[in-house]
């Protein structure tokens, strides 16, 4: 097959014309992530200068909007204009079965800081990444050669240190609350949850460390409800957000008051400007605290499963769990003491992030000279 794929790229390069005015954006969930906060920012500032084509991988996503060029991943339009594109951003990787003409480059922007092993450092993949990369990006120098190690060593120079576009959406303002009727003067703080999936339900299925599946981490059902009931106490007001490729997708939960627990289908926001709302962040093993780092304010880490998750999966930083900057929370107590004072670590932070701005995008499109 792969001869064979071979032969229809070097087909499709030679009858394709090529275009170094044609941008392709494609990203995992659709619409989202580190390819739309670069495709946010030409539309801004090259308005007109070229054309920007986004590949949505559901047909069911695609966003009816005249101003969004936007085709099926496995439409003929789609791969027509992957081979006319001169360059590719994506957050997952695109067509990896095929290969465009040389010169134009695929900018795999990934989807995070891998905390977790992913690609070549996966033993899952058995030292191989089969996503492809002409140019990485990296948050700082330690992700750097995380990012180089997990694409099959690619060259240290190509991946580049300019920060994750998408922490540029942390500084804009979220649509959630006003789309839901929720006015955030009403609560006393608001905090956002982004467990990471201990079992996913699409993609690469796997799972790792304990999974609940009549829960979230280490909360019961009943603790949800005992949590909910708190908050309303309380007057707190805490965004659940589940993982797209969680199993958990799949569970049927409450409609609580003041814990609000999301799914993929009913998320039509762009996450990082909410999260750019919150007072504070729960997660765990997912990237997304290394970006919330820009910030500068309070990260909880729900982590009693982290000896289950290292065994596993592993981590791409030694000793990590004395270099999170925040409270470790392995219990309903402390997840409740958190809420009700969260706690600003400040101690390593530097490690992960170069840059706390909102510039990452400018800074990519000007090293690319776009």
């Amino acid at each position: 097959m792969k001869i064979i794929y071979s032969i229809i790229s070097f087909l499709l390069s030679y009858i394709i014309p090529k275009s170094d005015r044609v941008l392709l954006f494609s990203s995992y969930p659709d619409y989202t992530d580190n390819s739309y906060a670069v495709y946010q920012y030409l539309r801004n500032n090259r308005s007109g200068v070229y054309k920007l084509v986004w590949i949505f991988n559901e047909k069911r996503t695609i966003i009816n909007n005249p101003d969004v060029l936007a085709y099926y991943k496995y439409s003929l339009k789609g791969i027509y204009y992957f081979f006319r594109a001169k360059y590719v951003f994506c957050t997952h990787g695109l067509y990896s079965f095929l290969t465009p003409r040389q010169g134009y480059k695929i900018i795999n922007l990934w989807h995070g800081m891998p905390l977790k092993n992913i690609g070549s450092l996966d033993p899952k993949n058995n030292g191989y990444n089969p996503t492809k990369a002409d140019y990485l990006i990296a948050t700082s120098d330690v992700f750097q050669e995380i990012m180089a190690k997990s694409f099959n060593d690619l060259d240290m120079q190509r991946v580049l240190v300019l920060g994750q576009p998408r922490n540029d959406l942390l500084f804009k303002e979220t649509t959630f609350f006003s789309k839901r009727g929720i006015d955030p003067n009403e609560y006393a703080s608001i905090g956002v949850w982004l467990p990471t999936y201990k079992q996913s339900a699409v993609g690469d299925i796997r799972c790792d460390g304990v999974y609940n599946d009549n829960g979230i981490a280490f909360l019961s059902m009943d603790e949800l409800r005992q949590l909910d009931n708190f908050l309303v106490k309380e007057s707190r007001l805490l965004i659940v957000k589940l993982h797209p490729m969680d199993a958990l997708q799949n569970v049927d939960f409450e409609n609580f008051r003041n814990l609000l627990i999301i799914k993929q289908k009913d998320f039509n926001d762009q996450l990082y400007t909410l999260l750019g709302a919150a007072d504070y962040l729960l997660t765990d093993y997912s990237s997304v605290w290394v970006d919330y780092c820009v910030l500068n304010r309070p990260i909880g880490f729900v982590m009693n499963d982290m000896a289950e998750y290292e065994q596993s999966r592993g981590f791409t930083i030694e000793g990590l769990n004395k270099k999170l900057p925040g409270a470790v929370i392995s219990s309903y107590k402390t997840l409740m003491d958190f809420i009700l004072q969260p706690v600003l670590i400040t101690e390593h932070r530097h490690i992960y992030n170069k840059y706390l701005d909102n510039k990452s995008s400018e800074r990519l499109i000007a090293y690319l000279d776009l």
